[in-house]
């Protein structure tokens, strides 16, 4: 294997992909659709690509921990069941997972304890896009984009038929993960199946070091998880004209969530997802490539817990969320015209989102007629409770959210690197109906009018080839997001996070300026990465928690505010192959987060640092690394600070060449030292600590 390359760094795979044989290690480039179908060298934006090897070597990892030590990222774990990537500090809708390029269409931006719909075991590549240049996939992605390409529609012909088969066991919580693929090609036709299964106990945080009055630790009660889900995808290629196929995947969670009151509380989302792709590839004209995609997702989930909070009575579904949301993507990427390169195209998005809430338990999205007169309200008005109205009903009406989005990306080679011009615009209208809602709990009638909102990005970028080993990039850009429905509409309980959200029908557009500047040094045995960024919005919402508690359960309470802030952050990382068998790796981030009035905005991440050393030949392969994670004491309001950690891994593996196949033995030691830690960026960092001493078992066989 190649260990591949970013544009941010090559070595920051570092703790989430240990490192194939050291002599086999090439400081070669990738071409990534994040940055258009161009190798991440040509692009001034920082890219980080995971590559297939490097999923592996992490079976069983969710999405945010795959990645929470790439430089710049951080993981927004909910307990071991949930893990949203968090990119330089920005996290919800800001950083858009897709799978293949189009929304993974799950919940897990309206809220912490929602899991995202990308499995990772599922992926052959991953990518990760930093800054909000990502026009391809909407203004609305400030924060960056995660990509999980997994290959389920081919669009080249595969020759014949190749697969892999591997099982991993991990000690801390008993976990077993089992996962398979396999491809096969005859002419011009392609079938793909793909699944797994997981499913781990309730884990242990470390022992180590000083652990906080009032904070879990020991055995984590309601941390355990389980998952499943499968593939079939069917293709037809021309290797002249392109190719058309379509796919069909389920995937499914089921995980408990850690709670300082020990409460049961389950959440269990799943999906069914249908995707439709072709692209036609003229051989002559001035389209290089036209490419079109239809993509529908039907979501739910469900969160459950005992009838109204009676430890004594049975498990209901306290609430249920539904979600059907329609994609279509067309874009044609055209020949050279005046030297200039590039894409145009249109995006619609259509999103249904109707929910249940009842402690007696949810049957299904309640239905409920205009009867009800001057009683339109009356709980409403009464539940006031300093200048604020709390609701105790369905949180929020059922919404339709259209997008329309026209974007075209254009760039061109110059004498001293390259240039790259954008611009996408959206319209975005949401429309709300407020019939699963009990009548004494709505609103005035004007609160449910139709919003709609039109964001504008602009981005431009530049590359400068100084010499044969050194390159700038900058990166500048004025992008824009909407408001979401749940943002504008949700006034209720969230009984899976254990806190109250207010409404805040009052918002508006949020605006970022944005500058990026990296440097990059590159030998045959070096690599030297640098990036620097400043974001400076205007109307940055936020989820602010409040100094009162609700007046139903006594929880924490939340509402999305918004006022100017800036971003200010950098990474850097260090790649050098000692001798043939010998390499290390450096790297480090940090990011500072505040609203204009100096104030710190909640969860932002600590700094970080991480240094690796690996041996490999041709049949081992042993890393070992050390991660500094920074104390966090630059606090929002009513958020407490976070003591930092080292934790020490280590890994060794070993390749048996079997005919045509490779068996693979690896066996990794993750928090040796069992130290005791907490993640910043977690709303559960108190109830949730991260694991301690966790050894794992793994075997891969690829053929």
């Amino acid at each position: 294997m190649n260990f591949r390359l970013s544009v941010v760094t090559l070595s920051l795979l570092a703790a989430t992909s240990y490192a194939a044989p050291a002599n086999e290690k090439t400081l070669d480039t990738i071409v990534v659709t994040g940055g258009g179908d161009r190798s991440v060298y040509d692009t001034a934006q920082p890219v980080s690509v995971l590559d297939t090897d490097d999923i592996h070597k992490n079976a069983g990892d969710n999405l945010g921990t795959l990645l929470e030590s790439l430089p710049g990222v951080a993981n927004a774990s909910f307990g071991a069941g949930v893990g949203r990537p968090v990119i330089r500090g920005m996290s919800g809708s800001r950083v858009k997972i897709l799978q293949n390029g189009t929304d993974t269409s799950d919940l897990s931006a309206m809220s912490s304890d929602h899991s995202p719909m990308a499995e990772p075991s599922a992926g052959e590549q991953i990518e990760i896009v930093y800054g909000p240049s990502t026009l391809l996939y909407g203004g609305g992605a400030i924060g960056g984009v995660v990509n999980v390409i997994d290959g389920r529609i081919h669009e080249i012909i595969v020759p014949g038929i190749r697969g892999q088969v591997s099982a991993k066991y991990s000690s801390i919580d008993e976990g077993q993960h089992l996962e398979g693929m396999l491809d096969l090609g005859k002419g011009n036709w392609n079938l793909h199946l793909d699944g797994f299964s997981r499913d781990a106990s309730d884990y242990s945080s470390g022992e180590q070091g000083d652990i906080p009055t009032g904070n879990n630790s020991g055995e984590i009660e309601n941390s355990d998880t389980s998952g499943s889900g499968g593939a079939i995808g069917l293709s037809w290629v021309d290797s002249q004209y392109g190719f058309i196929g379509g796919s069909v995947s389920t995937l499914e969670y089921d995980y408990a969530v850690p709670n300082l009151d020990e409460e049961s509380f389950r959440v269990t989302p799943e999906q069914v997802r249908y995707d439709l792709k072709g692209a036609w590839t003229p051989m002559t004209g001035i389209i290089e490539e036209w490419r079109t995609e239809i993509t529908f997702n039907d979501y739910e989930h469900a969160e459950t817990g005992h009838r109204n909070d009676d430890t004594s009575a049975p498990f209901v579904d306290i609430g249920l969320f539904d979600k059907e949301t329609w994609e279509f993507v067309t874009r044609i990427k055209h020949s050279e015209i005046a030297g200039w390169h590039g894409h145009a195209g249109i995006q619609y998005n259509q999103q249904d989102l109707e929910l249940c809430h009842d402690h007696g338990g949810c049957e299904g999205i309640p239905s409920f007629d205009e009867s009800g007169g001057d009683a339109i309200g009356f709980n409403l008005a009464n539940s006031e409770r300093g200048g604020d109205l709390y609701g105790h009903d369905t949180p929020m009406p059922i919404t339709r959210t259209e997008q329309v989005g026209i974007f075209l990306v254009e760039h061109r080679d110059t004498g001293f690197g390259s240039l790259e011009l954008g611009a996408r615009i959206d319209q975005v209208t949401i429309s709300s109906d407020p019939s699963s809602i009990d009548p004494v709990w709505r609103q005035a009638d004007s609160y449910y009018d139709d919003y709609t909102f039109t964001p504008v990005t602009l981005s431009a970028a530049s590359t400068w080839l100084l010499d044969d080993y050194q390159r700038i990039g900058l990166s500048l850009a004025r992008a824009q997001r909407a408001p979401e429905a749940p943002e504008l509409f949700w006034n209720g309980d969230h009984h899976a996070t254990f806190a109250f959200q207010l409404d805040n029908p009052d918002l508006d557009i949020e605006t970022a300026h944005t500058i990026d500047l990296n440097w990059i040094w590159k030998s045959d045995n070096n690599e030297i990465r640098l990036a620097t960024y400043y974001y400076q919005f205007d109307d940055y919402i936020y989820n602010d928690l409040k100094s009162e508690t609700d007046p139903f359960h006594g929880n924490d309470v939340y509402r999305h505010e918004q006022e100017d802030a800036s971003f200010t952050g950098a990474e850097a990382s260090w790649s050098h192959i000692v001798t043939m068998n010998w390499s290390f790796d450096l790297s480090a981030d940090v990011v500072n987060a505040k609203l204009d009035d100096g104030r710190h905005l909640p969860r932002t991440p600590p700094a970080s640092f991480l240094a690796g050393l690996e041996w490999g030949n041709q049949s081992w392969e042993a890393r070992t690394e050390l991660r500094a994670v920074a104390e966090q004491s630059n606090t929002a309001d009513n958020e407490t600070t976070s003591d930092g950690y080292l934790m020490l891994n280590a890994s060794v593996g070993y390749q048996f060449l079997l005919n045509n196949s490779e068996l693979t033995l690896r066996l990794d030691g993750r928090n040796l030292t069992d130290q005791y830690a907490v993640n910043h960026v977690s709303y559960l960092k108190r109830a949730a600590p991260l694991p301690g001493r966790d050894i794992r078992f793994g075997v891969r066989w690829a053929f």
